[in-house]
């Protein structure tokens, strides 16, 4: 599968088609153009995520049923395991009609039938790959062209800060010209003059390759058929992240009783996190008494910049009772006409092309999305491959042996390396 750089995604962002943009007035049902839902119809629909995404879900559910009140979707959200529960509801026969599908998911469920090919009812619909952007797309297409997915959003990494955490500590806020010494510096003084940890340092793989791309590195290279993660680039990026939690100046979620940066922000006991669109609604509805605010990443002291894109799709099993219905749910979940509402409350960034190319849509959108949309120039996509899972579960292995004080950084990843080459050519 083909990795396409993020810049190709700006270009195509950039450019001007005059797409015409589905108007809300419009009769909803012809944007579906001959695809129709089979008579009584009954889904079930599942995802993962803490309560506001879940209301995410639940909210575009209702939109669709004020379009087809006919066909019944129950919502069984899976917050945990997710990917275990579907692959074995999968073998069990009891899998939901439309789900999320990640990487791990479409790795392992497309090759062997168990998700519904949506090029026929795409085709009913009169809707196209390329109403989406290629390097999205190109992740939920097989080889021979069979589309098992629509990307449902995307997001990247934005610095998430606290401002009272800075005014307490007399530092000021990061902008755009921030670099990494700046961060250090900050995350420093707030910790010493606050109950605050100056940054949430995770030792994440979701994370940490942000800075891995900004300092010039790569995870692994363009066919994924090597790993890259042990580089002088890779290795001084990750030291440096492992400086500012030994340091002091960072911690991880679990060092201040936390399970994640995002609560730790919402409970002020860090001051900066490197997180993405997801924390916006999660803070907003969580936390709404929390004043925080956004900036870019930081970048290197010569001017390296790094990100990571996001993105899930949604899918159907293949042995739907409602393959119409089922289809039809997931090409409304990925249209215009519900990617625009989710995208105004800040929870992610819209995939479908008659939203990028609009230029009053892009405008409306909160400080945190513009910001977040401006971060996918410095990044790459966050996927590594056919083995991506196994890919990921040695570095997160690394990672950890790194952050207990078992290895050092360059052993870590070295060894990280060796085993991913090994896993990659077999």
């Amino acid at each position: 599968m083909k990795r396409y750089s993020l810049l190709s995604l700006v270009l195509v962002m950039a450019l001007a088609f005059s797409l015409p943009v589905f108007a809300q007035d419009e009769d909803p049902m012809a944007y579906f153009g001959e695809l129709t839902p089979e008579a009584g119809a009954v889904l079930t629909v599942s995802g993962w995520g803490e309560e506001s995404e879940q209301q995410i879900v639940r909210d575009s559910i209702a939109r669709f049923n004020e379009i087809y009140p006919d066909v019944t979707v129950n919502y069984e959200p899976i917050p945990n395991d997710f990917q275990t529960a579907i692959k074995a509801a999968i073998a069990g026969g009891t899998a939901p009609d439309v789900f999320y599908v990640d990487a791990d998911l479409f790795i392992n469920l497309s090759p062997n039938g168990n998700l519904l090919a949506l090029n026929d009812y795409m085709e009913q619909a009169g809707i196209t790959a390329e109403d989406y952007p290629a390097p999205l797309m190109s992740q939920w297409t097989a080889a021979d062209g069979t589309i098992y997915g629509i990307p449902k959003d995307f997001n990247s990494l934005a610095l998430f800060y606290v401002p009272e955490l800075f005014d307490a500590a007399g530092v000021e806020y990061p902008n755009p010209d921030w670099t990494w010494d700046d961060m250090q510096a900050a995350a420093a003084t707030i910790t010493e003059a606050t109950d605050a940890a100056g940054l949430c340092t995770p030792p994440d793989v979701g994370r940490w390759p942000a800075l891995v791309l900004a300092n010039g590195g790569q995870i692994m290279n363009e066919d994924f058929s090597e790993a890259l993660v042990a580089s002088p680039e890779a290795v001084a990026a990750t030291e440096f992240w492992y400086d500012l939690y030994t340091s002091g100046a960072g911690a991880a979620p679990a060092d201040i009783g936390m399970s994640w940066c995002g609560e730790a922000v919402g409970n002020k006991l860090t001051a900066m996190a490197y997180e993405g669109g997801w924390l916006v609604n999660y803070l907003n509805t969580q936390f709404p008494d929390v004043d925080w605010a956004v900036s870019t990443l930081p970048s290197t002291a010569d001017g390296g910049q790094g990100n990571l894109l996001f993105q899930n799709a949604w899918g159907a099993k293949a042995d739907t009772q409602y393959p119409n219905a089922a289809a039809l749910l997931v090409l409304f979940l990925t249209s215009p006409m519900n990617q625009q509402p989710i995208a105004e409350t800040g929870f992610a960034l819209p995939t479908h092309m008659d939203l990028l190319n609009d230029s009053d849509f892009l405008a409306s959108l909160d400080e945190s999305s513009r910001v977040l949309l401006a971060g996918v120039a410095g990044g790459q996509p966050f996927f590594y491959g056919s083995k991506n899972g196994e890919v990921l579960g040695e570095l997160g292995k690394a990672l950890n042996a790194i952050f207990l004080g078992e290895k050092d950084v360059e052993t870590a990843l070295n060894e990280a390396a060796t085993t991913i080459n090994d896993l990659v050519s077999q």
